[in-house]
């Protein structure tokens, strides 16, 4: 069986700036073309900034974005719809508080970022922002980002996750994350190594 490997979107800024490891994740582009894994990319990563400081305006720009760089074929993975924040019709919907798909989330967020509130309602009360604020504040929108990455990547069945995001790779965090469901969490030159 082949092994996932899911890329964030750093992984994708590297591509695109042909710089920091972008050399290793073309050699994990090669694994896939020649067979050897399943890649595959976050539908999350179309919501975060693109290098002009905009929001796409429709997925088609982030599907267009990851063909340009040689992602065309990759799966794209789904995360939970957040209004303001995901594509609609490139998410899934939990259906309450208590559905285990927002459960996982939830964990993966305290074990993240457990100085910012879960909800951004929470988050706005607690930081004097406009619940109704438009874009949604970058200092839980991208937090919210990397969840869902990580969130999307155990959902849909982990192997390995590639980032170069320290904040995954602290090892306590990456222990619980583990725990959670993560399989192995690697910079993109040891995911290359660990899939030669």
């Amino acid at each position: 069986m082949m092994i996932n490997v899911t890329l964030d979107m750093n992984c994708i800024i590297d591509l695109e700036n042909g710089k920091g490891a972008a050399t290793h994740v073309e050699s994990l582009i090669k694994s896939y073309e020649t067979g050897k894994i399943k890649l595959r990319v976050v539908a999350i990563s179309a919501s975060e900034k693109k290098r002009d400081g905009t929001y796409a305006s429709n997925f088609s720009e982030f599907k267009n974005r990851i063909a340009a760089i040689g992602l065309g074929r990759a799966e794209i993975l789904k995360p939970l719809g957040y209004l303001g924040i995901t594509y609609y019709d490139w998410c899934v919907s939990a259906r309450d508080e208590n559905d285990p798909m927002m459960n996982l989330e939830r964990k993966i967020h305290e074990t993240l970022f457990p100085e910012i509130q879960f909800s951004y309602k929470e988050f706005c009360q607690k930081n004097g922002v406009g619940i109704n604020s438009v874009p949604i504040d970058p200092r839980w929108r991208n937090p919210k980002c990397d969840v869902l990455s990580l969130w999307s990547d155990i959902y849909y069945g982990s192997g390995i996750f590639v980032t170069r995001d320290t904040n995954f790779h602290e090892p306590m965090k990456k222990c619980s994350l583990i725990a959670l469901g993560a399989g192995e969490i690697l910079e993109p030159k040891d995911a290359v190594m660990h899939t030669h």
